[in-house]
């Protein structure tokens, strides 16, 4: 079979097929040159593309609903025209059973260039976005050095201990990671590069990494949408293993822009603002037991209210069957300094940022087949708003969101509940 190399060089040779006519070139000539550059662009005298190419994929069907109401409210001065009606978590799911909060297939495809350099793209479609495709990652890696890699494209967004494989379910046992932390950025890729060692400390192994890139989103629809921008991203991260233990740290800053005029708010504009943010982690898996935890945090100079979250995780295999147990806790501050500054923009947009919520989250997962798995889950959130969040007339409903006129949500213990079969191939 001709080499994929090989459709190249002779696409490349017809597009310059013009200069070739001018010089009278034979065609006994072209193939000279053909076969010259054959010889120059490969290693071996002989193979097959599928031997330079690697494809795989990994897919995610779920269901999940949760069984939140609005009600009237505390203290409401006037009736809730939206009482009755479902709250929605994480600004997308509400009581009804969703086929598409959960839903996703990706396809990853690995190509070796030649012994120093390979491309991966990896295309994501996500129910949510009626399987849309997206390029989710377009990168070049360049091995430098023995052990140091250089990578420049669309790279995923390297902020938390479970970020390289946030959407292979398949990964890690939760039916959805938790949203304390990772609910907390709109987006999970950056263009950009980075810099990567993998190095040994004696029975350490580590892998140390370095970034620098932008990201660039708009959310809504215009002409009411907000675009925002990320700049001058840059930050480091180091990964360690020593047999059944693992731990992780990061830290970036970025530069921070995005224009509410559309939403006639436009003094909350934000221009080349700077923010921070950082994550620790660490975990242990024997194979049996399984315990990890993990810790982020975001800071910024201006009105959007700083936060944290975290999470503590265990679970225990018997067989195929690994059930768990999940607690985990999110909470803002700086709402009191936007309000005495007093801007009517910033204070409305501070208030529907602060979060606080606590949650436990109760899962079993199954291994059904090789390479495939079943998990069941229920998340119960609670202590979702405190005495200064009602004073200072913050978000006191946590990771729900509704109406401006619910007010506090009245239900104990709300829940989410999850179904999830993933599968990697």
């Amino acid at each position: 079979m001709k080499s994929l190399h090989g459709l190249l060089c002779t696409a490349g040779l017809v597009v310059s097929a013009g200069a070739f006519a001018s010089d009278a070139a034979t065609l006994k000539e072209l193939e000279q040159r053909l076969a010259q550059l054959e010889l120059e662009s490969t290693d071996t005298t002989s193979y097959d593309w599928t031997d330079r190419v690697s494809i795989n994929g990994f897919i995610t069907y779920g269901l999940a609903r949760h069984d939140v109401h609005e009600n009237q409210g505390p203290g409401m001065a006037f009736p809730n025209p939206e009482q009755g009606e479902s709250y929605y978590y994480l600004d997308t799911l509400s009581d009804e059973v969703s086929h598409r909060e959960l839903s996703r297939v990706g396809l990853q495809f690995d190509a070796r260039i030649n012994n120093k350099t390979s491309a991966v793209i990896q295309i994501l479609g996500q129910a949510g976005d009626n399987y849309d495709a997206e390029v989710q990652w377009a990168y070049l890696d360049y091995e430098l050095l023995p052990g140091l890699h250089w990578r420049g494209g669309r790279l995923v967004l390297p902020t938390f201990m479970h970020s390289q494989y946030l959407n292979v379910g398949y990964a890690y046992h939760w039916a959805s990671l938790p949203a304390e932390i990772y609910g907390t950025v709109p987006f999970d890729t950056f263009d950009g590069m980075d810099l990567t060692w993998s190095f040994n400390t004696g029975p350490l192994s580590h892998e140390v990494s370095a970034f620098y890139g932008g990201v660039d989103l708009e959310e809504g629809n215009p002409p009411v949408s907000v675009a925002y921008e990320l700049r001058d991203y840059v930050g480091v991260n180091l990964r360690s293993t020593w047999g059944a233990v693992n731990s992780w740290m990061s830290y970036t800053e970025s530069s921070f822009t995005a224009d509410f005029s559309s939403l006639g708010l436009a003094s909350a504009s934000l221009d080349k603002e700077k923010i921070s943010q950082g994550s620790v982690g660490l975990g242990y898996d024997d194979g049996s037991f399984m315990m990890m935890a993990e810790r982020s945090f975001y800071e910024t100079d201006n009105w959007i209210p700083q936060r944290w979250g975290g999470y503590v995780s265990a679970g225990y295999r018997f067989g195929k069957w690994m059930p768990h147990l999940t607690w985990g806790a999110t909470n803002s501050s700086g709402l009191g300094e936007v309000v005495q500054e007093g801007d009517p923009a910033r204070v409305f947009l501070a208030r529907q940022s602060m979060v606080r919520s606590k949650s436990w989250t109760y899962g079993l997962r199954y291994e059904l087949a090789s390479g495939m798995d079943m998990k069941l889950e229920a998340q119960t959130f609670y202590d979702m708003s405190t005495r200064s969040y009602r004073e200072d007339g913050a978000n006191v409903n946590g990771l729900f969101t509704s109406s401006t006129t619910a007010g506090e949500m009245e239900t104990r213990d709300p829940t989410v509940y999850r179904i999830a079969i993933d599968a990697v191939f």
